[in-house]
């Protein structure tokens, strides 16, 4: 997926803008990109920023309260990718929230799955 406006969709479609402050990015992964749709429990990420405007940071969480951590930092204007384990919500989600302005991209590498009993 790919927030930058003129860029392919990719595999799951979102709002083409740039994100940041009080705008979270919600992102259903289940069923999606070769994620099952159940049975699923958190997702291994790719997650790159694109020309952010200023020196911030990106979380990447639940959809819940939001963590008081980063998942990836950086500086105005540049192109900074890392690679993110996150759980999933109770609805297969996953949101995204970046403290200034900046163009998101994100890569799933794998998903894991519910454990056995």
């Amino acid at each position: 997926m790919d927030t930058r406006s003129g860029e392919s969709q990719g595999l799951i479609a979102v709002t083409k803008r740039v994100y940041g402050g009080a705008t979270e990015l919600r992102v259903k992964v289940t069923a999606s990109a070769g994620v099952p749709a159940a049975g699923v429990v958190a997702v291994s990420l790719n997650v790159t920023v694109v020309d952010p405007v200023g020196t911030g940071y990106v979380t990447v969480y639940p959809c819940a309260t939001r963590p008081g951590v980063s998942s990836l930092n950086y500086t105005a204007g540049q192109i900074v990718a890392n690679a993110v384990i996150s759980p999933l919500s109770a609805t297969g989600e996953i949101c995204l929230y970046s403290s200034v302005d900046t163009n998101v991209l994100i890569d799933i590498n794998s998903w894991f799955a519910t454990a056995s009993v």
